[in-house]
């Protein structure tokens, strides 16, 4: 992309490249990228230190300024290039500029960083790039982890040619991606993420079981709800505020049902729904929308619902 380049189509920002030319020198799961999904990309001149820009409306969760490294993520569902429309969490290294705090907001288009080779000392940077991997999901610094070759990585990334559009990119060296331009992906109308009452929702992420609700199957989730936990704790949360367990499924961190069995545990295990379901109500100033359950009314944020 070039400095100030957006896309919306249909309500839905598109997930932009943020590099004007890239050319990548190291590529998903290989060297220093084993098990992970990253790329390094410097620009058409090696060691300069080119400047890329936000391939979305994002906010900096975390940093390490030693490393030049932000986690930043999109402030709404944006749409990728294989299709998938959800947040995006991703990361940058190596920035030796990165000034930036968290919290910090940069709109779509406007420079997020510059290429470089700062490290943090037990970790060689190669020459001046970029490093950048992404999830299709909204994740956090607790999904930040090591892999089976003690690789720090998301748990589940997806891999860039699958993640941005290209427009506006000159790709130099693409490592044999399968790279898609805007005109390739066609907008849905029918799934514009904008919820109304009858929207058909899917709820989007892997959400931790914080407390279960004595006597019952029921259980608290301090995220999907708002409600804290000595709320819950000391039995004064709604009833519309406790989450049936009925439709969700025992997962670990990272999504996966190999090796659970199934008991849930408060404080401890993490469960996913792949059902679908109807908005009964929206409430627009706290941005909530009610779902029946397993015939039990329950209201959770917006933002951990999908529509499709």
């Amino acid at each position: 992309m070039y400095k100030g380049q957006t896309s919306r189509r249909n309500k839905i920002q598109d997930f932009l490249c943020p590099f004007t030319d890239m050319y990548i020198t190291q590529g998903s799961n290989m060297g220093t990228h084993r098990g992970t999904m990253a790329n390094d990309v410097r620009g058409a001149y090696p060691g300069v230190k080119y400047p890329y820009y936000a391939p979305c409306d994002c906010k900096l969760i975390w940093c390490d300024r030693s490393n030049g490294q932000g986690m930043w993520q999109s402030l709404e569902k944006v749409r990728f290039a294989n299709g998938n429309i959800n947040y995006a969490t991703f990361v940058t290294a190596h920035d030796n500029t990165f000034d930036a705090m968290p919290g910090q907001i940069v709109k779509q288009g406007e420079q997020l960083g510059n290429m470089g080779d700062q490290h943090n000392g037990s970790t060689q940077a190669t020459g001046v790039h970029c490093h950048i991997e992404i999830a299709q999901h909204k994740y956090n610094l607790t999904n930040w982890q090591q892999n089976k070759y003690g690789i720090w990585c998301f748990s589940d990334e997806t891999d860039t040619d699958d993640c941005y559009f290209v427009d506006g990119t000159n790709i130099i060296y693409g490592m044999g991606g399968n790279w898609k331009y805007l005109s390739q992906v066609p907008v849905k109308p029918e799934a514009d993420q904008i919820l109304e009452v009858g929207s058909k929702v899917k709820f989007d992420g892997i959400f931790k079981v914080d407390i279960i609700k004595r006597g019952t199957n029921w259980f608290g989730n301090t995220k999907l709800t708002g409600v804290s936990y000595s709320t819950y704790y000391n039995e004064k949360a709604k009833d519309c505020h406790w989450i049936p367990l009925d439709d969700w499924k025992e997962v670990d961190i990272g999504g996966n049902t190999n090796g659970q069995d199934d008991i849930v545990v408060g404080g401890y295990s993490y469960v996913k729904n792949d059902n679908i379901y109807e908005v009964k109500e929206i409430d627009i100033p706290t941005n909530s929308a009610k779902l029946t359950l397993n015939g039990h009314d329950i209201w959770v944020f917006s933002t951990f619902l999908y529509e499709i």
